[in-house]
């Protein structure tokens, strides 16, 4: 699988482009701004882009969707309850996108726990989990886990700001992401990749959490 990391944007956050191999269909996760970085990259690797992602309805997520979308003649995938976001005046998203003024993308696609979204024989699965916004997903395909500002290595993301629940993020921890192969990788919406394993371990907000029962 081809995978590139790129952080982007006033507040580092991290912009995943995930595809089968290099010379194929493409999928942008969380499209955060320098829009034209993340253009050259996808070309660099000759990737055919199919949709942005986004794993919540932050500004710091989404400032450079609609721009990308525009540009590249695809659609935006985001959950329904965080969906809002991409509607709200444009002015607001002006600075994370770059320097650019945000268009609003035309193309917008509301997922919803068990989707897939595919880009040639890549496909991720959405997971709902919310806690740092009503709308947040991860997207899941085997070995990895792109989870936005659900998990950091060491922390766990906000729930202090509007929508937020910690109950709700550490449901969303338990019955989402616990049960799933230790060594998956995660990949949060800032900061350094972890694996599931050491969030175990070491996290000092999960060490002794639980999984679901099966």
């Amino acid at each position: 699988m081809f995978l590139e990391a790129l952080t982007v944007g006033m507040l580092a956050t991290n912009c995943y482009i995930l595809a089968p191999g290099r010379g194929s269909p493409a999928l942008v996760v969380d499209a955060a701004g320098e829009i034209r970085s993340i253009v050259s990259r996808l070309q660099r690797a000759e990737l055919d882009c199919k949709g942005i992602l986004c794993t919540h309805g932050h500004v710091d997520h989404v400032a450079g969707a609609g721009p990308l979308s525009e540009a590249l003649d695809v659609p935006v995938y985001i959950h329904e309850a965080d969906a809002g976001v991409l509607a709200a005046p444009r002015t607001k998203l002006m600075g994370l996108a770059g320097g650019t003024l945000p268009a609003r993308p035309r193309r917008v696609v509301h997922v919803k726990e068990g989707d897939e979204v595919r880009a040639g024989e890549l496909a991720l699965r959405v997971l709902h989990t919310p806690g740092h916004t009503p709308g947040s997903v991860s997207f899941y395909t085997p070995g990895y886990l792109l989870c936005g500002d659900l998990i950091f290595q060491g922390s766990i993301g906000r729930t202090d700001l509007r929508g937020g629940s910690l109950r709700e993020l550490m449901r969303s921890v338990r019955e989402k992401v616990w049960d799933l192969p230790d060594d998956t990788v995660i990949l949060p919406g800032h900061g350094p990749e972890t694996t599931l394993r050491e969030e175990k371990a070491r996290n000092p907000f999960l060490v002794g959490l639980r999984g679901s029962a099966r």
